[in-house]
């Protein structure tokens, strides 16, 4: 009998989740809040025991995650990134160094520290760019860049966790760690890219011929979760090699059938590893409140002033950095990865997640009526054309011949 209430539990998450995301999305909050609140709201109602079957989907989500990714990039592609690298440094000095001091001066530790702004640094590349899709500004002059400086950060933020992760199991900055991890990321850097140039290339028909088979599903997830596992086994992140996995796949129709096996699973994961990540944090008002309200004031404000600095450098006009630097607020995934290495700062940074996802969404939706009010277009002088034009007519009246001569 507990074994089918277990499943009638589940049952109704999975209807809550769906109806509280399409809820929000009438009113454009992305879909992570709605699952951050189920998890939330589901701790008044859900037993620990009926979540134990959702435990897999919850590892599978980061690996799933990281690997999609992944997939929209390419050894050549990340090698031509050249143009957003001022820019992604900017974003970068701006909201991650002074948040590591800011919170060295509140007393946190330096790991502590370094997950702080690590969930501080990036925003959010699902909620940006699903709003870019649905706001219908993909074909507008910030679109380049923002997507630009989301790619960055992506990769930082990749390279963060997999220094982060030693880190945090061991409790303390051990000065042996980093350079211990810099020469494993180096060594399968190296390796996947050999695999890259002498093996992908050899394979790259029958690929495309087994990317066809139903099964082919099977393969697939097995090979991404044992990347992921072995990298974590290893001392790195499961994202790094779920990541590295997705870049090695060729871009041809292998990618069409990847998404078309594995994207409803995808979400499937995201959704749960973002309900457990609320689910199992405590609802209690933390202690240092000061220091939430001020991570929240900073992460709005500077993340507005870096993306204006960053589009400054980029070159674009005054509106459209105006326009671009209000569209950049959000928080999203990778602050709750991050968040998800430390379970104590949870309380810490949840509201900040939230507050900025939230916020940020409002205003990358009202972001081009507020550069219209502040940068209002200018308007043709419609009387100077309309002098213009009868002073042409009367001109050109003077000059026919009349029809007496």
């Amino acid at each position: 009998m507990e074994h089918y209430l277990t499943f009638l539990h589940i049952s109704f998450l999975f209807i809550l989740m769906f109806l509280i995301a399409y809820i929000l999305r009438r009113i454009s909050i992305p879909s992570i809040i709605s699952f951050l609140l189920v998890g939330f709201l589901s701790k008044l109602w859900l037993h620990q025991e009926s979540t134990h079957l959702l435990e897999v989907f919850k590892e599978a989500g980061i690996i799933l995650l990281f690997f999609f990714i992944g997939l929209e990039y390419s050894f050549e592609r990340l090698r031509t990134m050249t143009s957003v690298i001022k820019p992604g440094f900017i974003d970068l000095m701006f909201n991650f160094v002074p948040i590591v001091i800011l919170a060295k001066f509140f007393g946190f530790d330096t790991v502590s520290a370094l997950i702080i702004a690590g969930v501080f640094y990036p925003s959010s590349t699902s909620i940006v760019a699903k709003l870019l899709m649905d706001m219908k500004r993909l074909a507008s002059p910030e679109a380049d860049l923002l997507i630009g400086i989301l790619i960055f950060e992506d990769l930082v933020c990749i390279l963060l966790i997999s220094f982060l992760l030693p880190m945090t199991e061991a409790g303390t900055v051990d000065p042996q760690t980093i350079p211990v991890s810099v020469v494993k990321i180096m060594g399968v850097l190296f390796c996947f890219y050999l695999i890259h140039r002498f093996v992908i290339p050899r394979i790259r028909g029958w690929l495309d011929r087994i990317s066809e088979e139903e099964s082919f599903v099977f393969l697939l997830l097995g090979s991404a979760m044992a990347v992921g596992i072995s990298f974590k086994s290893a001392g790195l992140s499961e994202a790094l090699g779920a990541f590295l996995l997705g870049v090695l796949i060729p871009q041809s129709r292998i990618t069409e059938n990847i998404e078309h096996h594995l994207s409803s699973l995808k979400e499937l994961s995201i959704g749960v590893f973002f309900f457990f990540f609320a689910y199992e944090s405590n609802l209690i008002v933390p202690k240092n409140i000061a220091f939430v309200l001020l991570l929240i004031g900073l992460g709005i404000i500077l993340k507005i002033i870096s993306t204006y600095t960053a589009a400054y450098i980029y070159g674009m006009k005054k509106k459209t950095r105006l326009r671009t630097s209000l569209s950049f607020v959000p928080r999203g995934e990778f602050s709750v990865i991050i968040a998800s290495l430390e379970p104590t700062l949870k309380l810490i940074v949840i509201p900040f997640i939230l507050i900025t996802a939230v916020v940020g969404s409002m205003f990358f939706v009202l972001a081009p009526k507020i550069a219209d009010i502040i940068y209002p277009p200018k308007k043709p002088p419609k009387k100077k054309a309309r002098r213009a034009s009868f002073q042409v007519q009367v001109s050109s009246a003077q000059d026919r011949p009349s029809r007496t001569q």
